[in-house]
């Protein structure tokens, strides 16, 4: 005999929970929606989109709410949503079941009342719970799945002999003037050379098919190239541990020279935690990052300028700085900014502008996440992501392509 309502079983559905923050804030036009970041589930890449005040065909004051896979592939799922109010009471639960086709959606037009979902915030944030179980009935076993050799194998090519096509002779550094210069040899592949140094890939020069091709190096310490050539390989660089300025220094500037980029960027989040911006070392770190193209560390430099904007005023000449470094400025003063919360901008233009306070760590992220390249200024990054956008995402769907529109109710079915 139960006295009440049993606990629903959710022993074999796997969740994830969505934080909407500041709901009694969030526009309660219809068909606007707030998207959550992308999260992973049974394999599939999903995104929660919130319209506070419903879609076309919701009732009024009712919310609704969709479930998006991002993924190119479908899937048939058992799922549901459950929101709970500060105690731990359940206040509005969903559950469904459907087949998502790739970059398809699932809406529901009547998920909650509004009030009643004003009345579960937990601290003015609408938690909803997004469970998801599979619906095939073939038994969930976990296999072995060998990992990917390519890491291995790539490393395993570090400096061999057999198969290299280049070698690098790096002169070491002379212990007194009466001594020759020895060298170092390095032994390398052109191409992988060619896709992850480029600068130090053309340095190379044409093959003439016969024999090793040989390169000088004289501006860098062997012990240091060699270190650079084994991140090429796929090694992790443990050296940039101990933070020395110096030290990270010295890395950005060669790889910067030989195109590693990626070592670039680590050696310059070192470089940035490692080192304290003051009234002293401002302009010399200033002009150093706009001259290895560091937008962190000129980031770094632009939020301690307006930090100590009154200090700084009439203290520090500013003649040297490039023109560009303005736009720098504004966006760290933006960010100290409240939110402007006008409804009546422009949807598109806040769209093309949303860019602009987002700090060179997100930028690079979100550039990276796309395939594309995270080096350069903070206007270069920006400009990237841009025409990114403009360039319409297609999936191959029944043979053909077919153009991606998010915010499309074509691409949401209701439920």
């Amino acid at each position: 005999m139960h006295v009440g309502i049993a606990p629903r079983d959710f022993e074999d559905w796997s969740s994830t929970k969505v934080y909407f923050h500041g709901f009694a804030d969030l526009s309660t036009m219809r068909n606007k929606c707030v998207r959550s970041p992308k999260f992973l589930l049974f394999g599939h890449k999903w995104q929660l989109r919130l319209y506070p005040g419903g879609k076309t065909n919701s009732p009024e004051g009712y919310v609704a709410l969709s479930l998006f896979t991002m993924s190119n592939s479908g899937i048939e799922i058992s799922y549901g949503y459950s929101v709970r109010d500060a105690s731990g009471e359940e206040v509005v639960y969903r559950e469904l079941s459907d087949t998502f086709a790739a970059y398809r959606g699932r809406y529901t037009k009547d998920f909650g009342k509004r009030s009643d979902l004003m009345d579960a915030l937990v601290d003015g944030t609408l938690v909803i719970e997004v469970l998801m179980k599979t619906t095939s009935t073939s038994k969930a076993v976990t296999q072995f799945i060998p990992k990917n050799p390519m890491k291995k194998i790539l490393s395993e090519l570090y400096n061999d002999k057999e198969s290299a096509d280049v070698v690098f002779e790096v002169k070491q550094r002379k212990r007194n003037r009466d001594m020759s210069a020895d060298t170092v040899d390095f032994y390398a592949h052109k191409l992988i050379l060619k896709k992850c140094a480029p600068t130090l890939y053309e340095m190379c020069g044409e093959s003439d098919g016969e024999g090793i091709t040989k390169v000088s190096i004289t501006d860098v310490l062997p012990d240091f190239f060699g270190r650079i050539l084994l991140y090429i390989y796929g090694f992790e660089n443990k050296h940039l541990e101990d933070g020395s300025s110096m030290y990270t220094k010295y890395f950005i500037d060669k790889c910067d020279k030989y195109g590693v980029v990626s070592l670039k960027l680590e050696a310059e989040v070192c470089y940035v935690k490692s080192t304290e911006i003051t009234m002293e070392n401002m302009m010399e770190n200033l002009l150093y990052a706009d001259s290895k193209n560091l937008a962190l560390l000129k980031e770094a430099v632009m939020d301690f300028i307006v930090a100590n904007k009154k200090r700084i005023l009439g203290k520090v000449s500013f003649d040297n700085v490039p023109g560009s470094t303005v736009s720098d400025i504004l966006a760290a003063v933006a960010r100290g900014e409240p939110d402007d919360d006008d409804d009546s901008s422009d949807d598109e233009e806040d769209e093309s502008s949303k860019y602009n306070t987002m700090r060179v760590g997100t930028l690079r992220q979100m550039l990276d996440e796309k395939g594309l390249d995270v080096d350069g200024s903070r206007e270069t990054l920006i400009a990237t992501l841009k025409e990114a956008e403009k360039k319409k995402d297609y999936v191959m769907w029944a043979g053909s392509k077919i153009p991606i529109d998010s915010d499309s109710d074509d691409d949401l079915d209701p439920v």
